[in-house]
């Protein structure tokens, strides 16, 4: 039976082959690995939402230690996944504000419900997913050359995604999604694969990656795309 991890890989993987396969169709100038991480993010986001999931983007951390004094500012996580599009998650830091603000109205004495389970997902339940992506080769001024940062910036950003998610008590299913171009399959599963190493090195929570790599066209130096979801451990 195929896994929650496998069908985020499996969907996300599928939404850029097919938008670089449109792309080669079109014989565009640029491909995939030139568009913004916003853009993927739109892409990943319309593929995991024809697989079935209730797909929450921008989403609140349901666990913000801030979010009770300061109402402006909350973490936000890239995608919050509900098992179907007709359960909504469910925002326990948005309850505590509304349960407080009752206390000083006619409501105040009236006994609160637990959210509806038919028709709301607790956080606990969802899966939430973090985004990083790396080129080894990026554009930078619209134009194409090798990232001198790439490695580093793989590592960091995975660490720090790691650290946000296994943070949030709340947050019982938790990964990061990695999004890599990189010049070859070979250099893409080598890489992931030792950015997770290096991670669980620095005892950080996480699970081995499943990875997908698929070749693309070269256009700007990257001869794959790779996806790899690694699963923090809470």
């Amino acid at each position: 039976m195929i896994t929650v991890l496998e069908q985020i890989l499996d969907a996300s993987l599928a939404s850029l082959i097919n938008h670089a396969d449109s792309l080669d169709i079109e014989q565009a100038v640029r491909g995939l690995d030139a568009l913004s991480e916003l853009q993927l993010h739109q892409l990943i986001e319309q593929e995991l939402s024809d697989a079935g999931f209730g797909v929450n983007r921008e989403a609140f951390y349901p666990s913000d230690g801030d979010a009770y004094t300061n109402k402006n500012h909350r973490q936000r996580c890239d995608f919050a996944l509900t098992p179907n599009p007709d359960l909504k998650l469910h925002d326990p830091v948005l309850e505590m504000r509304q349960l407080a603000l009752a206390q000083d109205t006619l409501f105040a004495e009236v006994p609160q419900s637990a959210p509806d389970l038919t028709t709301t997902c607790p956080p606990e339940d969802a899966w939430w997913i973090e985004v990083k992506v790396c080129s080894q080769h990026a554009y930078r001024d619209g134009i194409p050359s090798p990232n001198p940062s790439y490695a580093h910036e793989l590592v960091s950003g995975l660490k720090a995604d790691i650290c946000k998610l296994s943070a949030d008590p709340h947050i019982w299913h938790g990964c990061v999604l990695a999004v890599v171009f990189t010049e070859s399959k070979e250099v893409a599963t080598h890489d992931l694969n030792q950015a997770a190493r290096v991670c669980l090195d620095q005892n950080l929570p996480i699970r081995s990656p499943v990875i997908g790599c698929r070749s693309i066209t070269d256009r700007a130096g990257n001869g794959c795309v790779a996806v790899g979801v690694i699963p923090v451990s809470i």
